[in-house]
C-alpha cells in the first residue's frame, strides 16, 4: 500500500470519528433539552373582576322574610387579580393526600371604591362571635355615584339607608346532573371490613346520568338603588 493510499484511510477516519463526536455531543444537549422542558414554569393569569353585580347569594332553606338591613359603608374591592399556578406543585399534591395546601397564590393587583350595603338574615344555627346570634350576612356594593348622598354614607342613619334600597328574591332553575336509576346498574355485594366487596369479582358497575332541571339551591337577592338621593 503505497503513501497516498494510507493518508487517504487515515483522512478518512478522522472524519468519521469527527462525526461519531459530533453526533454524541448533539444527542447529549438534545437530552438534557427535553429533561428540562418537561419542568414546567409557573403560569400566571390576570384577571378583571366587576364586583358591582348588586347580587348575593343566600341558602334556600333561609327565609328571605327575614333578610334585614344592617349598615353602608365606604370600602376599596379588588377589581383584578394575579393567580400564579405551580404546575410541579400542583403535580406534587396529586401525588399524596390533600393537606389543605394549595399549588396557586392570588394576588391582588387594583382595587376600586365602593359603597358596601349590609344585609343580615335568620341562620340555621348559632355562629360563634356574631353580633346578632343566629343571624347570617351577605353584603352587595355600588359604585359611588350610585349612592348619592350628602356627606358621608356612614353618618345615613339605618332607617334612611335602608329606604334607599329595594330588595328582591327569587329561586333560579339550573342544570343538574343526577344518576339515571332506571337505566343503571349496580353489582351486588356485601360488606366486610368496611370495604364494599363485589359478589362477582368481575362484574363492573354501569352508571349513566341525565341532566335535569332543577330549583336552584340558593336564593339569589338582587338589591337596587330605590332612590337617587337621602339627605
Amino acid at each position: 500500500m503505497n503513501t497516498k493510499k494510507i493518508a487517504l484511510i487515515a483522512g478518512v477516519a478522522v472524519v468519521i470519528a469527527g462525526g461519531l463526536l459530533l453526533a454524541f455531543k448533539m444527542g447529549q444537549s438534545t437530552s438534557t433539552t427535553d429533561v428540562a422542558g418537561t419542568i414546567a414554569a409557573p403560569t400566571a393569569q390576570m384577571t378583571e373582576i366587576n364586583p358591582f353585580t348588586h347580587v348575593a347569594a343566600i341558602p334556600a332553606i333561609a327565609d328571605p322574610s327575614t333578610i334585614r338591613f344592617e349598615k353602608l359603608k365606604t370600602v376599596e374591592i379588588a377589581s383584578k387579580t394575579k393567580t400564579v399556578t405551580d404546575a410541579a406543585r400542583c403535580k406534587e399534591l396529586q401525588s399524596r393526600d390533600p393537606d389543605g395546601s394549595s399549588c396557586q397564590t392570588t394576588t391582588v393587583l387594583e382595587r376600586v371604591k365602593a359603597v358596601e350595603a349590609s344585609y343580615s338574615y335568620n341562620g340555621l344555627e348559632l355562629t360563634a362571635g356574631e353580633n346578632v346570634p343566629g343571624r347570617d350576612t351577605f353584603s352587595v356594593y355600588f359604585r359611588p355615584e350610585e349612592v348619592v348622598v350628602d356627606g358621608p354614607v356612614e353618618k345615613l342613619k339605618r332607617d334612611q339607608a335602608a329606604a334607599m334600597f329595594q330588595v328582591t328574591t327569587y329561586r333560579p332553575m339550573v342544570e343538574q346532573k343526577v344518576v339515571d336509576k332506571s337505566h343503571s346498574h349496580y353489582c351486588d355485594g356485601n360488606y366486610m371490613d368496611g370495604n364494599w366487596v363485589r359478589t362477582d369479582p368481575k362484574c363492573e358497575d354501569q352508571v349513566q346520568f341525565i341532566t335535569q332541571t332543577v330549583p336552584s339551591p340558593n336564593f339569589t337577592v338582587q338589591v337596587d338603588v330605590r332612590t337617587v338621593a337621602a339627605r
